[in-house]
C-alpha cells in the first residue's frame, strides 16, 4: 500500500498532471460522439485534452484541435501503457496491491494530463478500497487542481459518519483546513475534523462559508455535510426534514450523491423507521459504491435495519453480502457474528425435524 499525503507530493503530482504534450503524428485514439439528432458518428485523432467540460481532439498534426462537449462523448478509446493496461485489469480481477504497484508505474510512463488524471483517480479507488483515506486525498486533490471540472467528483473521499479518524488523518486534516489551502482541501479536512471533539466548531464554520461557495459542487457537499450537526444534535429530527434532504439529493447531479445517502439512513434510524434507513443505507453498496469502506458500513447498517424491522430474511443476505464482499473492512467480522447469530434458530430447528 502506498502512504503518502505531504503537500510536496501534491504539488508533485499537479507538476505532472499538468504538463503539456507534443503531439505524436502517429496517435490514433478513437471518440465516439452523440448528434444532436440522435445518430453517432465516430472520429480518430489525438485527444490533446478530456475535461469535465469537453474533449479536444486534433484529427491530424497541421488541423486546429475540435472541442466537443463531454456530454456528448459515448465513448473514448486510446492506447495505455503496458503498466497501465495491466493496473486495469488487476484491479478488475481484485488484486488491488498489485493493481497499485502498476497504476505508480504507469504515472511515471504516462504525460498525457488527461490519462494521467485517469491514472490518479484509480488510484484513489486503491486507496478507497483499503480504506487509506491520507493517500486516497493525496491523489484526488491533483485531479480538480488540473481539471476544476472533473468527472471523478465522485470519488471525492470524504467523510460522511461520526466514526473518529485515525491519528495520522486527525493531524493532515488540520493541515488541509488552512486558511491557504483551497476550497476543496478546505471541505475534505472539514469533513474529517467534524467528528473530532476538539474540531467541530472549526469545521462547522469552515463548512458552513463553504456552502457559500460559487463552486456548486462544494457548495452543495458543504450543505449536505451541515446535515451530520443537524443529525447529531438533534434526539429525533422531524420526518418532513429527511424527506426534504432526499429531494435535495435527487436534484443533484450523480457524482454527488452518494455519500449523503448514509447521513439519511442514520437520520431514519434515528427515528426507528428501519424500512427507510435500510433502503437508504443501500443505495451506496447497490450505486455509489466508490467508497469501499462507506458502503460496508452502509450494507451493514441496511442489514441491521432490516433486521430490527423483523425482516430476518433479508438481513441474513445483505449480511452474508458483508461477510463474502467487505470481508476485509472493519464491518467485515461484525457482519459475520450477526449473520451467525441470525442463522441459529434454523439450524437448531432443522436439527430437531
Amino acid at each position: 500500500m502506498f502512504r503518502c499525503s505531504s503537500q510536496a507530493v501534491v504539488l508533485y503530482l499537479l507538476a505532472y498532471a499538468t504538463t503539456v504534450w507534443t503531439v505524436p503524428a502517429t496517435a490514433q485514439d478513437r471518440v465516439l460522439i452523440q448528434q444532436p439528432g440522435g445518430s453517432r458518428f465516430p472520429m480518430s485523432g489525438y485527444i490533446e485534452d478530456y475535461t469535465g467540460r469537453e474533449i479536444a481532439l486534433r484529427i491530424k498534426p497541421n488541423e486546429p484541435v475540435r472541442r466537443y462537449p463531454r456530454a456528448d462523448i459515448i465513448d473514448v478509446t486510446t492506447e495505455y501503457t503496458p503498466h497501465h493496461d495491466r493496473g486495469r485489469k488487476l484491479f478488475a480481477s481484485g488484486k488491488i496491491a498489485e493493481a497499485c504497484g502498476e497504476y505508480t508505474a504507469a504515472l511515471d510512463d504516462e504525460d498525457r494530463p488527461w490519462v494521467r488524471r485517469e491514472i490518479l483517480a484509480s488510484q484513489v479507488r486503491c486507496a478507497l478500497w483499503n480504506g487509506d483515506y491520507n493517500t486516497a486525498i493525496s491523489r484526488f486533490l491533483p485531479i480538480v487542481q488540473s481539471d476544476a471540472e472533473t468527472f471523478h467528483y465522485g470519488l471525492a473521499p470524504l467523510n460522511w459518519t461520526d466514526d473518529q479518524p485515525a491519528a495520522n488523518l486527525r493531524l493532515d486534516a488540520r493541515n488541509w483546513i488552512g486558511p491557504k489551502a483551497t476550497p476543496l482541501s478546505q471541505l475534505i479536512g472539514a469533513s474529517w475534523l467534524l467528528s473530532v471533539a476538539d474540531g467541530t466548531v472549526e469545521a462547522q464554520a469552515t463548512l458552513k462559508k463553504l456552502a457559500r461557495e460559487p463552486d456548486v459542487r462544494i457548495q452543495r457537499l458543504a450543505q449536505m455535510q451541515l446535515w451530520r450537526i443537524k443529525l447529531k444534535g438533534s434526539s429525533q429530527l422531524d420526518p418532513d426534514e429527511i424527506t426534504g434532504w432526499e429531494k435535495f439529493i435527487e436534484e443533484l447531479s450523480v457524482e454527488l450523491r452518494g455519500g449523503a445517502y448514509f447521513v439519511i439512513g442514520q437520520a431514519w434510524k434515528q427515528r426507528k423507521e428501519h424500512e427507510k434507513g435500510a433502503r437508504a443505507f443501500l443505495w451506496l453498496p447497490l450505486v455509489y459504491d466508490a467508497d469501499r469502506w462507506l458502503s460496508s458500513r452502509a450494507c451493514f447498517e441496511a442489514a441491521q435495519s432490516l433486521s430490527n424491522a423483523g425482516d430476518r430474511t433479508q438481513a441474513v443476505k445483505l449480511y452474508s453480502e458483508v461477510v463474502f464482499r467487505y470481508g476485509d473492512t472493519p464491518w467485515g467480522p461484525k457482519a459475520e457474528a450477526a449473520w451467525n447469530l441470525l442463522r441459529q434458530p434454523d439450524s437448531v430447528e432443522s436439527k430437531a425435524r
